[in-house]
């Protein structure tokens, strides 16, 4: 294997979504562990199985994408021809067999079913997700398995170390809803406007822009809109309810209900004013939403749990933030905004 081909598999793992994907895991655990010393070997083994479960996930969907992706996503190494279909295909056969195998181990060692069950539960989603012959992406069901598998990521690094409470259910719940609607704003109205401005879809000028018909969800525009607004707004509405119910801080509710929530806000704003004209600034707003979500939940972990000074916690951030965009300009070098669809 070339260089080349490494480089291209590299790619197609979509390293930046793993990368994502930590403050979640990581927060988890800290909250989970809650001053408790760790047995490093198996959080070991754990981080190792999450990061082969998402990179088979996220590279069966660049390979199902390959034909549709010199629109959506040009920087596919299946479209640049860094990878060719046949060493994805068995990259992707490779990858689960690892996926197997380390979860395997991890129930040999651990003997958490509960564990176990909800690492395959996330690991059939997403691959589900993409390949046939569910293939939800293309569904209307799209962003619900999208959600769950988002939610079942903190889930999973809790019960590593602990048993299920009512914060980290809570929290799954605020992610779960937030997912839901970020899947619809970065994912498929994304993709349905990126559709119509390189005329995949017709556009009927006696037709209101609101009813067109979304790509894969098959919903009208003004539909994936309203169903983007009540999800995003919702899962703010649950801080609120877990904060009333005192299972949520006050730090960690305010630092919810401030940032992410005011992007949340432009998002719909600058949705419904036009759709189609303002769908960068949409994905835009709609990420920092979805990232402020993430980094507030790690932070107060560190500040919380380990007693770690704020400046630490915000250096740590940023060092988070550093390392995401140097992969994603690793991985999609010509700068566009490219996100899951």
């Amino acid at each position: 294997m070339n260089r080349r081909t490494l480089a291209g598999l590299s790619k197609a793992n979509l390293p930046q979504w793993i990368w994502a994907c930590l403050p979640f895991w990581v927060g988890s655990l800290i909250w989970a562990l809650d001053g408790k010393t760790p047995d490093w070997g198996i959080i070991s083994l754990f981080i190792v199985t999450v990061i082969i479960i998402q990179a088979s996930a996220e590279l069966a969907n660049t390979y199902v994408d390959r034909n549709e992706d010199h629109i959506f996503v040009p920087s596919n190494p299946l479209v640049t021809g860094e990878l060719t279909e046949n060493s994805a295909k068995k990259a992707l056969i490779i990858e689960n067999i690892a996926a197997g195998v380390l979860i395997l181990s991890l129930l040999l060692i651990t003997l958490n079913y509960y564990l176990i069950a909800a690492m395959v539960a996330g690991w059939l989603i997403g691959l589900a997700y993409s390949l046939p012959p569910l293939k939800l992406k293309e569904t209307i069901a799209s962003p619900f398995s999208f959600a769950l598998s988002t939610a079942l990521v903190p889930i999973t690094a809790w019960l590593l170390v602990g048993s299920l409470n009512d914060f980290i259910i809570a929290f799954a719940a605020v992610l779960f809803v937030g997912a839901y609607g970020a899947n619809i704003s970065t994912g498929k109205l994304r993709k349905t406007i990126e559709a119509l401005h390189h005329g995949k879809i017709r556009i009927n000028y006696a037709v209101s822009k609101y009813n067109i018909k979304t790509v894969d969800m098959n919903v009208k525009i003004k539909t994936a809109v309203a169903l983007e607004a009540i999800a995003g707004f919702s899962a703010f509405v649950l801080v609120a309810i877990f904060w009333h119910l005192g299972i949520f801080d006050m730090k960690l509710s305010i630092a919810l209900l401030s940032v992410p929530l005011i992007f949340m806000m432009l998002t719909v704003i600058f949705r419904i004013k036009d759709p189609i004209k303002n769908f960068k600034k949409c994905v835009e707003f709609a990420g920092l939403s979805a990232l402020f979500i993430m980094l507030s939940f790690f932070a107060l972990a560190l500040i919380n749990v380990l007693n770690w000074h704020w400046g630490f916690a915000a250096l740590s951030c940023i060092f988070f933030l550093i390392v995401f965009c140097l992969l994603f300009k690793q991985v999609h070098p010509f700068g566009e905004i490219h996100r899951a669809t």
